[in-house]
């Protein structure tokens, strides 16, 4: 998908479900379209390629080549390639928070598994998973790997983080949750990461995740990307978003919802 002078690829790690117990707030009533028979609704374990010229940035890095039901995944590094990227192509990889579905790929047999790519992520994310009495098991040896090899570089704030590239802080999943923006012109094209699950909870930004660590912070992020997401230029998608398409938040009978586009 172009965007001016960028190009915005989902890369798909792979694929399962949710409960929809998962989205407990949710008036499912309303959305009995999006569950399957069992009530349970589609995710993605997308990550994004953005190209700006000879420079390629990544956000997220997917479950990776683990076992991890209700998941399938390990796709990454095959759709990197399908479109011209190898792991050595990578030159930055920004990610949106430390859960394992999101840096799976980071860390291969104690070594970066994108050798020459700067990793970043929020920084009160090392509070929550590094830092705490009980450090997250999954992301701590990544962490350590990746830190042993000067590899991170932490967020702290709004603002750019390469050519036409943002991040906008978005707490409230994690403790530094970010979602990425990627710009050009009036152009505008959000990965919200985890601070929307599910495009239903773009109807209402009360509608909380069981896994937000603070679901009352959450709640402010996602009313905050929900007046950035206004206008007719703006597109978003979301890592678990079930189709690896862009689309846009448009308002009708009272109400806001997302309506799908743009694809690869």
């Amino acid at each position: 998908m172009k965007l001016g002078d960028l190009e915005v690829i989902p890369v798909n790690d792979g694929e399962g479900k949710l409960p929809s117990t998962y989205l407990p707030k949710v008036d499912w009533e309303r959305h009995q379209d999006v569950l399957d028979e069992e009530g349970n609704f589609d995710v993605n374990l997308a990550c994004f390629l953005v190209k700006s010229g000879d420079r390629n940035v990544l956000i997220d890095a997917g479950l990776g080549p683990v076992t991890f039901p209700p998941f399938r995944a390990g796709d990454l590094p095959k759709n990197l390639a399908a479109n011209g990227v190898s792991p050595e192509d990578v030159d930055l990889i920004l990610i949106t928070h430390l859960h394992l579905d999101h840096i799976g790929w980071l860390v291969q047999d104690g070594k970066p598994f994108f050798p020459n790519a700067t990793i970043r992520f929020g920084e009160k994310d090392l509070d929550q998973f590094i830092r705490a009495e009980k450090p997250d098991d999954f992301a701590k040896p990544a962490v350590e790997a990746l830190d042993a090899a000067g590899r991170i570089q932490t967020i702290d704030g709004d603002g750019e983080v390469a050519p036409g590239i943002s991040v906008l802080n978005t707490p409230g999943h994690t403790l530094g949750h970010v979602s990425v923006v990627a710009s050009s012109g009036t152009q505008r094209a959000f990965m919200l990461g985890d601070a929307v699950t599910c495009p239903v909870q773009l109807e209402d930004a009360e509608w909380t995740a069981m896994s937000d660590i603070d679901p009352d912070l959450a709640v402010r992020s996602r009313a905050r990307l929900y007046q950035e997401l206004e206008g007719a230029e703006t597109i978003a998608a979301a890592s678990h978003f079930p189709e690896l398409k862009f689309g846009r938040v448009l308002f009708g009978e009272g109400k806001r919802y997302f309506q799908l586009g743009r694809g690869a």
